[in-house]
C-alpha cells in the first residue's frame, strides 16, 4: 500500500511525498510550506482530490 510522509527540506520547511509500496516517489508536495500544518493540510487536499478515475488527454 502506498504511504505518505512529512518530511522537513533543508531551509526547515515542510512537504510531503507519497511512496508506493516498493519505496518509490509516485507523487509529492509542489511546494514547501513553513509550517508543518499547511503541508499536512496540502496533504489531505490530495489524499481526498486524488480519488479520481478521470483521465483527460491534452496530449
Amino acid at each position: 500500500m502506498a504511504k505518505y510522509y512529512l518530511k522537513k527540506d533543508v531551509r526547515g520547511q515542510y512537504y510531503w511525498i507519497l511512496n508506493s509500496k516498493n519505496g518509490e516517489t509516485v507523487c509529492m508536495s509542489s511546494e514547501s510550506y513553513l509550517s508543518k500544518e499547511g503541508a499536512e493540510k496540502s496533504l489531505k487536499w490530495n489524499q481526498a482530490n486524488g480519488k479520481t478515475t478521470s483521465v483527460i488527454d491534452l496530449a
